[in-house]
């Protein structure tokens, strides 16, 4: 597969940041086209099963990452953390995800364990969740978020809005039994980083429940009794992403597992959809900067009717129009991370409503610019020789990712 060189740059409106954080976009910038680019070409022609074997260019993309420290940005310096902005983590973030959004996904990820530890506060779960991790860069722990089930998927979303919440039955219960909670069910092939993950934070109905809304949220070391797992799903896009089912057979965890529950859990659900929707927009921005550059690339090269395509009219609108929605993405998926991420590391409440919008309008532009950059390349565009048809795979798959964007955008719409 022929891959553009890196010939354009977001623009940066932001004239305060420093010489420091502009060091560490760049350190990603080279990462994500020198390592993590030719590593998801690798993956995406692998089968599922091959993706996460060992030897797979999956777990040396990880480990480079730990290294370089972008599975600890947001930690604290205590724990071997960057400390880093949410401007800062954004920018990293959308490196990573022109270099390929699959592998920006599981590295973003790894951590959400250790992070959600940190965010309960209790030193006890720092210190089994957050600390292991840190000081080993992720080498050895990779986190996930089960939260999809077989009979529910963008549903589960909702509970937080009256008129949005399901009556019925999840498919992984958590029964009280004295000081612990017993699991039983599943988790659907779904859940990203599930193949290959040590410990995930899990989503869970409580006892007898008749609805969504009465649920849980607590970890789960994937080594424990009773846990099994499925075959790695074989999916359209994001192959550089493993995905997969997580059974649960009368698996035992301690009560202070449960780190969210009853009356608690709507509240729970609210701030990790905003986190992620949040990080959806920016994984987004970066496929569709990939497929504008890829596309911008080729029509400078491509010629046909004596010249470059690039100088015909009708082509270079369409150049415009995409550089036009990157752009716009760029700056709603940076402002919304920015301003929801500070409000949720300081424990106070976000705006759900604006990473949803940043999550869809992303997610619907890197769709629009992925299936103009197939198109600008013409018949080469539906070959695997060149890395749009590979690019607008993975734009499609934002649309759906950590909800459905029509779904999504009835959950704003009711917070207008």
């Amino acid at each position: 597969m022929q891959t553009a060189a890196h010939v354009y740059e977001a623009f940066e409106y932001d004239l305060s940041l420093t010489a420091e954080q502009l060091q560490i976009r760049d350190t990603a910038r080279r990462f994500a086209a020198e390592v993590m680019r030719p590593a998801g070409i690798a993956i995406d022609r692998m089968t599922p099963e091959a993706a996460i074997a060992p030897g797979s260019p999956l777990y040396r993309v990880l480990a480079q990452a730990g290294e370089l420290g972008f599975t600890k940005l947001n930690a604290p310096a205590a724990l071997g953390g960057l400390e880093a902005s949410p401007a800062t983590a954004h920018m990293v973030l959308e490196e990573l995800a022109w270099g390929n959004v699959g592998l920006a996904g599981s590295i973003f990820l790894a951590p959400y364990p250790a992070q959600a530890a940190m965010a309960t506060g209790n030193a006890e779960l720092i210190a089994e969740f957050s600390a292991p991790y840190f000081s080993q860069a992720g080498a050895s722990i990779i986190g996930c978020w089960a939260i999809t089930e077989p009979d529910h998927g963008s549903d589960q979303l909702g509970v937080m809005r009256p008129e949005l919440k399901v009556k019925g039955r999840g498919n992984l219960i958590a029964q009280r039994d004295g000081d612990s909670w017993v699991l039983s069910g599943q988790k659907s092939a779904w859940v990203s980083n599930a193949p290959i993950a040590t410990v995930a934070v899990v989503n869970v109905q409580l006892g007898s429940s008749d609805g969504l809304d009465n649920g849980g949220v607590c970890f789960v070391p994937l080594n424990l009794p009773g846990i099994s797992r499925g075959r790695p799903l074989d999916k359209h896009a994001f192959r550089a992403l493993p995905q997969g089912e997580i059974f649960f057979d009368q698996v035992r965890i301690p009560r202070r597992y449960m780190i969210a529950e009853g009356a608690d859990y709507p509240a729970h659900v609210e701030a990790t959809l905003t986190a992620f929707n949040a990080a959806v927009g920016t994984l987004a921005t970066g496929i569709a900067r990939a497929a504008f550059d890829c596309a911008l690339a080729y029509t400078k090269s491509r010629i046909q009717g004596g010249r470059p395509i690039f100088e015909h009219q009708s082509v270079r609108a369409r150049l415009f129009r995409m550089a036009s929605l990157v752009r716009a993405s760029h700056a709603l998926s940076r402002e919304v991370y920015v301003y929801n991420l500070t409000r949720l590391s300081r424990g106070e409440p976000a705006r759900l409503d604006h990473s949803i919008t940043s999550k869809v309008f992303c997610s619907d532009a890197a769709f629009e610019v992925a299936t103009m950059a197939v198109q600008l390349h013409g018949g080469n565009g539906m070959t695997r020789e060149y890395a749009a048809e590979m690019l607008l795979r993975d734009a499609t798959v934002c649309t759906i990712a950590d909800g459905e964007n029509n779904y999504l955008g009835l959950i704003a719409a009711s917070m207008l």
